[in-house]
């Protein structure tokens, strides 16, 4: 989901949050860049970043490959993400070349692989390859753009889930419920889906947004049985038209996600990140570590989630201007 920089959540909730608590607040390069003020103290807001982790810290978290295999090092179970640089990184690649190297890659893991770009978010230009030649245009496309990509193997992930932590606390927990039609045993798949704008909006991102192989494509003219879901995208990503559901620290589940993620960021030496983890055949797995706070589709999925994003924001922005955050003294 692309949003001009003034349009942005992140950007209304500063302002309000700045507002509230008497903190100044100065916009840059058209409301890209944010310097918050608090008597003698001041700190920056950089797209979704913001001043609170250490700069290598920073650079590892925003790094898939290098996340994932150091968190592999520390024995914290983690997707593994395969290195490439592009053409243009030549000093970086081997004097072999890279497309050996891949080919080897998606054959040790049953010609069904994950390519996506190695600094990338929102599930943009990630795709799943199930042939040589689907492997070969992913890699052309992620490379037009990026400098590197990184390949994983095909995970079926049963449920998907961000943790988001600051300073040795998970504040929010949600799945990433991916969107589905059901059946009526009358409707085409595609009659379904226009019925539904919020199923229309997910298709139509599903299919402008990373130009999926003719393997995974939709039949829209099929019509499913009563009751049958079908799922409309296999990526979890909420910008890909999934939905946020707030895991509460009841569930069972909530613990395990939790110590997981505040394990992966203490191995990373992060203070602040949104955490991706993978639930597969009963084991969690982390996914990504984003360091970057980006909380958009979450936020204008209801009043409620707004409310709770702008709590984590409030207390990232206490924390930055050294501030009291939310319920403390």
């Amino acid at each position: 989901m692309e949003i001009a920089n003034q349009s942005r959540i992140l950007a209304t909730l500063l302002r309000e949050i700045c507002a509230e608590q008497g903190i100044s607040i100065q916009s840059f390069s058209g409301d890209w860049i944010f310097r918050l003020s608090s008597g003698t103290t001041s700190s920056y807001v950089f797209g979704y970043d913001f001043a609170l982790n250490a700069a290598t810290a920073q650079m590892i978290g925003d790094d898939k490959a290098a996340a994932a295999e150091l968190l592999a090092g520390a024995g914290i179970p983690a997707v593994e993400h395969r290195l490439f640089h592009s053409p243009q990184m030549a000093a970086y690649v081997p004097t072999a070349g890279n497309w050996s190297a891949m080919l080897e890659y998606f054959h040790q893991h049953g010609g069904d692989v994950v390519c996506k770009p190695n600094d990338g978010t929102g599930g943009r230009d990630v795709s799943r390859v199930r042939t040589a030649p689907e492997l070969e245009a992913a890699v052309h496309r992620i490379f037009a753009r990026n400098r590197s990509l990184c390949l994983s193997p095909y995970l079926a992930i049963d449920a998907e889930y961000r943790v988001y932590v600051f300073r040795g606390r998970a504040h929010i927990v949600y799945a990433k419920e991916r969107p589905a039609a059901v059946g009526d045993g009358r409707s085409t798949l595609l009659e379904l889906v226009l019925a539904d704008p919020a199923l229309a909006a997910a298709l139509a991102a599903r299919q402008s947004g990373s130009g999926e192989s003719r393997a995974a494509e939709l039949d829209l003219s099929r019509i499913p049985a009563e009751g049958e879901t079908v799922l409309l995208n296999w990526r979890h990503n909420l910008g890909q038209g999934g939905r946020p559901r707030v895991v509460a620290e009841t569930d069972p589940v909530y613990p395990r996600l939790a110590a997981l993620a505040l394990s992966a960021i203490r191995a990373l030496g992060i203070e602040l990140a949104a955490v991706d983890v993978a639930e597969s055949a009963g084991a969690l797995r982390v996914l990504e570590v984003n360091c970057g706070i980006m909380m958009e589709s979450f936020a204008r999925s209801g009043p409620e989630n707004r409310e709770r994003a702008k709590r984590f924001y409030h207390a990232i922005v206490a924390a930055a201007v050294g501030l009291p955050g939310p319920g403390e003294a």
